[in-house]
């Protein structure tokens, strides 16, 4: 699992909120890329979907493209920006709804000059009213996850560049369907932590009582698609 979850983290490069340290997570600069945005069909809409909802189906299919994701949002709102990445890199992104908080998201393609075989969907803004796959939402707490996994879940030690990230749903109702799953980031409350929950060494229990007392909360959400075979 840690091995899928990287590919999809690092791979991707869904390191918008992550792959630098924790406590980095506020340095990311987003600047515009000079590229427009492809034309959208015919009968494209501006407004989006009726809900804010990311889950494994349309429109966040592998095969999504910027003109399938301009068909729902609408060309405008569908925009390629360049992101800064893992160890002073720069990771081409796709962002709907750029300049909102609220609705913002970003899309990871595996081509990222092309933007094609869609990788992974993340949400970062804690503003935002976008829900992911059962229901999760930001600023949900780990009991809260857990409940919509249906059951206990590992997440890799804090305070490391993958600090928080769930590294395996144990079979649970988050857990991979059709090489697509959830991707959720939970931060603990405060800096102080237990040694057995912190480090890339460990990968606690959602319900280990020391998980618990940090009452770590959703920071980070989406889907991770993998590779296609």
């Amino acid at each position: 699992m840690r091995a899928y979850l990287t590919a999809i983290l690092c791979g991707a490069a869904i390191i918008l909120a992550g792959c630098g340290s924790a406590k980095d997570d506020s340095d990311a600069v987003v600047a515009p890329a000079p590229t427009p945005a492809p034309d959208a069909p015919a009968g494209a809409s501006s407004a989006g979907p009726a809900s804010l909802v990311v889950t494994c189906a349309p429109p966040f299919t592998r095969d999504a493209t910027p003109a399938t994701l301009a068909a729902v949002f609408g060309r405008e709102n569908v925009i390629p920006e360049t992101v800064a990445g893992p160890e002073g890199t720069q990771i081409n992104v796709t962002a709907i709804y750029p300049n909102d908080p609220a609705r913002r998201i970003e899309i990871i393609f595996r081509n990222e000059e092309a933007r094609t075989d869609l990788s992974a969907v993340m949400i970062n803004a804690p503003e935002s009213q976008w829900t992911g796959p059962g229901g999760i939402g930001m600023g949900d707490t780990i009991a809260e996850v857990q409940a919509a996994n249906g059951g206990v879940f590992n997440v890799m030690g804090f305070q490391w560049d993958y600090g928080g990230f769930v590294s395996d749903w144990q079979g649970g109702r988050l857990d991979d369907v059709d090489g697509c799953r959830a991707t959720v980031r939970l931060s603990p409350a405060g800096e102080n932590l237990p040694a057995d929950i912190v480090g890339d060494a460990v990968e606690p229990a959602s319900d280990l009582p020391a998980m618990r007392a940090v009452q770590p909360r959703v920071t980070s959400f989406g889907i991770g698609w993998s590779p296609a075979t």
